[in-house]
């Protein structure tokens, strides 16, 4: 895997929470979003894949624990695959 760019999304609530980063490699989309879930769901997280428009396929993960909630940390991690070339 070559690392592509990571470009900060921040929405100005929490510095560097949203980040972006591209890679890119020869495994498709979907195998890897798979491969990712099912490394959540060994975590002990929920894990859900799923397509979504422009041929992306969506992988989001969270853990739920009254923990989490209190301490302010009961974010879902999404990470989205898309085929194709980069520039």
């Amino acid at each position: 895997m070559a690392a592509g760019q990571n470009r900060d999304m921040g929405t100005g609530r929490v510095p560097g929470l949203n980040t972006e980063r591209i890679y890119t490699t020869t495994v498709p989309a979907d195998e890897l979003a798979r491969a990712l879930a099912d490394h959540f769901r060994a975590q002990e997280f929920e894990a859900q894949v799923f397509r979504a428009s422009g041929d992306r396929t969506v992988m989001q993960a969270r853990k739920e624990s009254l923990w989490r909630h209190l301490l302010g940390v009961a974010y879902a991690l999404t990470v989205v695959f898309t085929p194709g070339m980069l520039s």
